[in-house]
């Protein structure tokens, strides 16, 4: 049976029932959903919800699928504290698609051309000051007009009508830069967008590797078997079959129109731009489809970004200093601006270059902090004690001005005026290692191995 959205809610259901809740009373997609999510987090619970009635669509939806390590381990069929290398060497083994024979599972339902009408799905507004319903879960395809090379990309979808969303994807993204080739030569750019398939699908999403890797290769790398794939009922593009649901398109040549406001990862609100116009040509679906939602102001969005730039960051700065021991994105940071390090640190200056690295593989990263590998860089309280005890401010912090950050950023500023918004902000270090070959203080604790296997069930009344 291959791998898709339902094959991971029956191993939810069988591994860890406490990870999936159910609404069954109807609810109003105009914040009322997100609203449930939103409670749920007060409470600090992330459980998958299935919305079984939603106001103005026949189709059930699944929000929170990402949004606890837990569930990103079953995904991966790995431990949690290994997600990051397991999706490493994932993405290493690509595994290229393969053709489905029959009839696929995404086109059971079809609708095409005059009988498209996007209003039918599930319109979810979000967040209080959203420009209008969003499709948040979105993987964008789009082929490489010169290599033919697949990428993938999730991208906020404005719902404008029947048969048009505004996407944003961004200009420093792989899809604003395979569209561009599209424009440039006076032609619309196919794209079909797949809502709701397997966890690892959307990881492949997030690939930050080149332009020239084919990310339905890695995807197939990520779930451990070929995506399948069939032809496109309007589009010279092949869509997965196995996908809940499939929205083809075309992204207009030099067509620009107001969208957003749109409740981001960073927590704020992304402001409204003017951007790409998709005319939608048809919508395939599963016969019982189930609508996934990504709630983007929220963590799930956050996590769902962190495997793949982890692993991305942890490859590329261990290659400039081979003793990097230890690396993550915290959730502090959105995991994506914000970055932790450890290294062995073998002679002075280590640190900064481990920080030099780490600032420049990523374009979104912001600020990085590297400490000696007695630190676990996943416990943030240790992180921030090594800063207050280690770090020597005048020495060890340093900025680098005026670099490319990400627009989404609140406090990024245009680099002729800082008092208007733009693409650039500071990016700053802290190196947070101790000198080589000076003494510093030891650290006071209890021995590991008076203290680590310890079962405090023989201590404790």
């Amino acid at each position: 049976m291959p791998k898709d959205l339902r094959s991971f809610i029956a191993e939810v259901e069988k591994t860890a029932p406490d990870e999936l809740a159910y609404v069954s009373r109807e609810v109003d997609p105009d914040l009322e959903l997100t609203g449930v999510l939103r409670k749920l987090q007060e409470g600090n619970q992330y459980p998958a919800v299935l919305f079984h009635h939603v106001q103005g669509t026949d189709l059930p939806v699944l929000a929170n699928v990402m949004a606890s390590r837990r569930r990103l381990a079953i995904a991966l069929e790995a431990g949690e504290s290994d997600l990051t290398m397991e999706y490493a060497r994932r993405q290493d083994n690509p595994i290229a698609p393969v053709a489905m024979d029959g009839e696929a599972p995404v086109k059971a339902v079809r609708y095409v051309g005059d009988e498209v009408d996007l209003q039918k799905l599930p319109n979810i507004v979000h967040c209080g000051g959203d420009g209008g319903p969003y499709i948040s879960s979105g993987v964008s395809l789009i082929r490489d007009p010169d290599s033919g090379v697949h990428n993938a990309g999730t991208y906020r979808l404005q719902i404008k009508g029947k048969n048009r969303l505004g996407i944003y994807p961004g200009v420093y993204s792989h899809m604003w830069h395979v569209q561009q080739k599209y424009e440039q030569r006076g032609q619309d750019a196919p794209v079909a967008i797949v809502v709701g398939h397997h966890p690892s699908f959307y990881l492949a999403g997030q690939y930050r590797g080149p332009l020239e890797n084919d990310e339905i290769h890695i995807a197939g790398g990520l779930l451990g078997e070929p995506v399948r794939m069939v032809p496109g009922e309007t589009v010279d593009l092949t869509v997965p079959a196995d996908a809940e649901i499939v929205i083809e398109g075309r992204i207009l040549a030099d067509v620009r129109e107001h969208e957003g406001p749109f409740g981001e990862y960073t927590w704020y609100m992304g402001p409204a731009v003017d951007t790409l116009v998709v005319e939608i040509t048809a919508i395939t679906h599963r016969a019982d489809a189930i609508y996934y939602d990504v709630f983007s102001a929220h963590p799930e969005h956050n996590l769902m970004g962190l495997l793949g730039r982890e692993a991305m960051m942890f490859q590329r700065v261990k290659a400039a200093v081979p003793t990097v021991t230890a690396l993550t994105l915290p959730f502090s940071g959105t995991c994506r601006h914000s970055c932790y390090v450890s290294v062995k640190k073998q002679f002075d200056g280590a640190g900064k270059n481990v920080a030099l690295a780490a600032l420049a593989a990523d374009p979104f990263m912001k600020m990085v902090i590297v400490v000696d590998d007695d630190i676990d860089v996943f416990n943030e309280m240790e992180v921030m004690w090594a800063v207050v005890t280690r770090v020597q401010a005048d020495r060890d912090i340093f900025v680098v001005p005026d670099s490319y950050v990400c627009e989404l950023d609140p406090s990024a500023y245009d680099i002729a005026d800082r008092a208007k918004r733009g693409y650039v902000n500071a990016k700053f270090a802290i190196d947070a290692t101790k000198p080589v070959g000076i003494d510093f203080q030891e650290r006071a604790d209890v021995p590991e191995e008076v203290w680590k296997k310890m079962d405090l069930q023989d201590y404790l009344d």
